[in-house]
């Protein structure tokens, strides 16, 4: 009896779930006509790749501008993953020095070297920047401030709508 009513319990609920899902997908991209969400296009093929699908287009990049830019990128492509891979394994050895019980000697060494790995990627990120920017008109500066200003906006907006659903 009591397995017989969890059952019909979970039914029910995988019923709600199942109809509730596509609607929330519904509204997510409503408002972007771009063909990112269908899982096809503005991939690293194209100016940016996922962090920056829309910037081309909102600074009106010259072909020859987003040519430089994806020229760049490709350049710094090889630097960038050996940088991730280096992080990737100095994480997993300090996870591994933890689950080994290393001694705190050892483990601030690893945890040095962690350090120093996230300030070269800070660095090869700014310098990646500078780079963008200088590639950009006056204009393009410009409203790519004005974009920043507005993300900002945004991002305080919705942190200050979450803080209050806390309290």
């Amino acid at each position: 009896m009591k397995s017989n009513r969890l059952f019909a319990a979970g039914v029910l609920l995988l019923s709600v779930a199942s109809l509730a899902v596509p609607t929330f997908a519904g509204e997510a991209g409503k408002n972007c006509d771009a063909q990112h969400h269908s899982g096809k296009g503005y991939g690293q093929e194209h100016f940016g790749g996922r962090d920056f699908r829309h910037l081309g287009d909102a600074l009106a990049l010259t072909d020859a501008q987003k040519e430089t830019l994806k020229t760049q990128r490709e350049a710094g492509k090889p630097a960038r993953e050996a940088a991730f891979t280096k992080l990737a394994d100095a994480r997993q050895a300090l996870a591994a020095a933890v689950d080994a019980g290393a001694n705190d000697t050892e483990l601030h060494a690893l945890a040095d070297a962690l350090g120093k790995l996230h300030a070269e990627q800070a660095l090869a990120g700014a310098k990646a920047q500078k780079a963008f920017l200088a590639v950009l008109t006056e204009e393009q500066k410009q409203t790519l401030a004005e974009l920043k200003t507005k993300r900002l906006e945004h991002k305080s907006k919705h942190k200050t709508v979450d803080e209050s659903a806390e309290s």
